[in-house]
């Protein structure tokens, strides 16, 4: 198998069976969230990982996914900050 077949073979076996944890996990970082909300931000990551699928193999892919969704949540926090600062 090619390492892009390989990823993305393995990436969707771990968003059918992780989808809930994930969403969970996104959830639990973010105070104020609706169920939406970490909805959208593993979707969006999800996105963003198999639209670059064809990258070199990845070997940890719970790592790889937790990783990448930790970032996403950090990117949205600094986000609603600088927002939250400008207006007030």
């Amino acid at each position: 198998m090619t390492s892009k077949t390989d990823n993305h073979f393995k990436l969707k076996a771990f968003f059918n069976d992780e989808y809930h944890a994930l969403k969970a996990y996104a959830k639990s970082k973010i105070d104020d969230a609706a169920d939406r909300d970490a909805d959208e931000i593993v979707q969006d990551v999800a996105l963003k990982l198999f639209s670059q699928v064809n990258r070199s193999p990845i070997n940890n892919i719970a790592g790889f996914v937790y990783h990448s969704l930790r970032n996403r949540i950090i990117d949205i926090l600094r986000s609603k900050k600088e927002r939250l600062s400008v207006e007030d």
